[in-house]
């Protein structure tokens, strides 16, 4: 009886650690000039562009994905709607550093050189974000502003 309790836990164990996904909700974890988008399928090169989110893919297992523009990462949550997103990321245009995509200031304008073309740069603070859209003729926007647009534009 000890043998088959020994037996069925090391089983148990091993399910668990090769289990998908992790634990922990967290922006992906991207190496610049080697990962892909996964929407595109380009190398993600300049992080002041690169954007990310995290799914549930089980109870308590989650997985991030990484996108070279922001653009391409909301084309991908209209191709899959039945993901349960958990967090989205987007980066500090300026200090390049993961932000909460829900808080930040978008400014959208063609003439930013987004890697896909979407133009779309992110920033933390509303008063960066109103002095870049001054100077590319742009418009700022926050998380659900910019959601309606991407569901315009493209």
């Amino acid at each position: 009886m000890r043998g088959w309790r020994l037996w069925l836990l090391s089983v148990l164990f091993l399910l668990t650690a090769c289990a998908r996904g992790e634990r922990e909700i967290k922006p992906p974890e991207i190496r610049y000039g080697e990962d892909l988008c996964a929407e595109c399928n380009m190398i993600i090169s300049d992080p002041r562009y690169a954007a990310g989110y995290a799914y549930e893919i089980t109870t308590g297992r989650y997985e991030s994905v990484a996108f070279d523009d922001i653009g391409d990462l909301l084309v991908n949550l209209r191709k899959y709607p039945e993901r349960k997103i958990v967090a989205w990321y987007v980066h500090d245009y300026a200090s390049k550093e993961w932000l909460d995509a829900t808080t930040a200031f978008y400014v959208v304008s063609p003439k930013i050189r987004s890697p896909m073309g979407h133009g779309i740069a992110a920033h933390a603070d509303q008063s960066a974000a109103q002095a870049m859209a001054q100077s590319v003729y742009g418009e700022v926007r926050d998380w659900a502003g910019l959601q309606s647009y991407a569901r315009i534009a493209r």
